[in-house]
């Protein structure tokens, strides 16, 4: 009987998003001859029924538990041993202690753009990015396979680094939701948009574009998320008097994407929004900021769907303004654009990180 090859799945830091719905989809996707740890900073939730071990480091830091995370991997017995991290300041320390340190496989997967590494929101924060973006530069040559989740991110991150990155979907397309009616001009719109309550998501250009209209109490916004500028948004919508309800920690999704009339996702960089092509997938309309990278590649350039300049607010409320009288033009977009999902679909992209786990052995 051959020996169960061993993955190390790290995700320091669990939580409700894309981004741990595409590890739990390519986690839950592995072979039986693989033996699964997902090492994790916090607990994350029960993977017990599906015969894997999360083990949780007693660490406030990313980088010191690499430290605890070093003996773990060293003291394993397997022969045949996998190292998978990601995100930036996580894969750089990867590098560091799994590659470099004990020389072993290493397969790295980013989900945003560079540019995460050029937005900052302080002082502190601009030199952790550029640190991070240095490392970068000159240690991701050495992991054995690095997949991003657009093309547009592993063409810029290809050409920042001088080697071959693979693009790998976030792994979030089943099937097409047709939807039993669609909205009517001047009716009030149901516009929702899911996202942490982060800097990142730039919550205050959707804001800002619907305080500014004539039509804002014809707008009930729907917020799904969680985060530090909680409050720093709903300040913002008692002072404008927005009509908006703002749902905390919730992660079944898809009654909200029924009861919405239009999508917006107002980010500053993404890699591959999941919302965004949940939305799709919902058969709705969507706008989006035209950040790098996702949007083009999911809206087909403004072929499947409306773009704005990211920070543009006046731009989207334009565009919020447009669907309330001429709707029509945005459906024939959003038919376009759930025709184009297929990219993005559950098997295909499991199928494919499979196929780039087999290269390593």
């Amino acid at each position: 009987m051959k020996e169960k090859k061993k993955i190390f799945i790290f995700n320091p830091y669990p939580a409700i998003g894309g981004v741990d719905s595409t590890i739990k989809k390519f986690v839950l996707s592995f072979p039986e001859k693989f033996q699964i740890e997902y090492l994790s900073l916090r607990k994350t939730e029960n993977f017990k029924k599906h015969n894997i071990k999360n083990t949780v480091i007693k660490s406030n830091s990313t980088f010191r538990s690499f430290f605890e995370i070093y003996k773990i991997f060293n003291n394993d017995k397997h022969k045949k041993k996998i190292f998978f991290s990601v995100q930036y300041f996580v894969n750089i320390w990867s590098i560091i202690f799994i590659k470099l340190f004990l020389k072993e496989k290493l397969f790295i997967y980013e989900v945003n753009h560079l540019n995460e590494l050029e937005n900052y929101s302080s002082l502190k924060d601009f030199f952790k990015k550029n640190i991070i973006k240095f490392l970068v530069k000159i240690l991701y040559k050495y992991p054995d396979i690095i997949a991003a989740n657009s093309q547009e991110l592993s063409k810029d991150l290809e050409k920042y680094t001088g080697r071959k990155i693979f693009t790998l979907y976030n792994p979030c397309f089943e099937k097409v939701r047709i939807r039993k009616k669609n909205y009517k001009s001047k009716n009030v719109i149901n516009i929702l948009n899911i996202a942490r309550f982060e800097y990142q998501k730039d919550h205050s250009t959707l804001l800002k574009a619907i305080s500014i209209l004539k039509i804002k109490n014809k707008i009930n916004l729907t917020l799904v998320g969680y985060g530090k500028n909680y409050q720093q948004i709903r300040y913002f919508i008692n002072k404008n008097k927005i009509r908006a309800k703002i749902i905390l920690n919730e992660n079944k999704l898809d009654k909200f994407y029924k009861k919405a009339d239009l999508y917006i996702c107002s980010s500053l960089y993404e890699g591959l929004p999941t919302t965004v092509i949940e939305a799709a997938s919902n058969c709705v309309p969507i706008i989006c900021s035209d950040f790098k990278s996702g949007s083009n590649e999911i809206l087909k350039n403004g072929k499947a769907g409306h773009l704005f300049k990211v920070r543009d607010y006046k731009a989207l409320s334009k565009l919020i303004l447009k669907f309330y009288y001429n709707p029509r033009s945005f459906f024939k977009k959003e038919l376009v654009c759930r025709k184009n999902l297929m990219r993005f679909n559950v098997k295909k992209n499991t199928n494919l990180f499979k196929s780039f786990l087999k290269r390593l052995y």
